[in-house]
């Protein structure tokens, strides 16, 4: 009964007449207190696509694959991270309230076999359209990563980004063609399908870490500094179990039908 109360737990078991407060100090060793996961819904066609998608790319070399993607951190992080337990007499750390987390700043990054690219921060007030996303790959990326490969590696690597407007524009599309970013080394993404790219995994442990112990920060600099301290204890091993899930997503989606994988 995931996400059930402590009373419908014990009715399920036509046990009756126990205080919450017992309820709770037995289930407490057993499950866990979690929220719901907030995922865009899926609908037939967004279902349809994702198993199109996993049957096109059933029999790649993922570890040619780039894997992208934004990630925004506010100096407050996520609502509900700051809980935890704490002892008989204490009292709970007092937290800052600010409006929309105090701010925040937004990172870009990409995954490859072993290899984290970046973390690279988009400037701040940026707002990232058609021109600017280009732009910010063209200073970041391209310059200080791509530019260093080989032409063999360059030749193989299939580029992965997901359909936010300022990926999948036309300008965006036309201008990756040119860096020779196109047709089947730019991969076609489903939509709704955060659960399939594995850098998304990469972020939840990027924000386990600054975030732990319900960490705030007092500016842009600070956070950013996290950011890239806990991407740099990332190391190849852990990014590569990531990107080696990949064979295994797609064959949960396709025997989903479509449906979220759970990753």
């Amino acid at each position: 009964m995931p996400l059930a109360t402590s009373l419908a737990i014990f009715q399920s078991c036509n046990i009756t007449g126990v205080p919450k407060s017992t309820r709770c100090a037995i289930l407490r060793d057993m499950v866990k207190v979690r929220k719901a996961e907030r995922r865009p819904p899926l609908n037939k066609t967004h279902k349809l696509k994702r198993q199109d998608w996993a049957k096109k790319y059933l029999k790649t070399d993922f570890s040619k694959v780039l894997w992208t993607d934004e990630m925004r951190v506010s100096l407050d992080g996520p609502d509900g991270w700051a809980r935890g337990w704490i002892g008989k007499g204490q009292r709970a750390p007092v937290r800052l309230r600010r409006q929309q987390g105090g701010g925040g700043v937004l990172v870009w990054a990409g995954i490859i076999k072993d290899e984290l690219v970046g973390p690279f921060r988009v400037e701040d007030g940026v707002k990232l359209n058609s021109q600017s996303y280009c732009q910010f790959l063209e200073d970041t990326f391209f310059k200080q990563w791509y530019r260093k490969k080989s032409a063999s590696f360059k030749k193989n690597m299939i580029f992965m980004q997901d359909n936010a407007p300022s990926h999948a524009s036309k300008y965006s599309t036309a201008w990756l063609a040119r860096k020779g970013i196109k047709e089947e080394k730019l991969m076609t993404w489903p939509p709704c399908s955060p659960d399939l790219n594995p850098i998304e995994n990469l972020w939840s442990i990027i924000k386990c870490e600054i975030y732990k112990e319900g960490k705030q920060y007092t500016s842009l600099n600070s956070v950013w500094e996290a950011v890239v301290a806990a991407a740099r204890n990332v190391d190849g091993e852990q990014i590569k179990t990531l990107t080696e899930s990949m064979d295994g997503r797609l064959l949960s989606v396709l025997a989903k039908k479509g449906g979220y994988i759970g990753r």
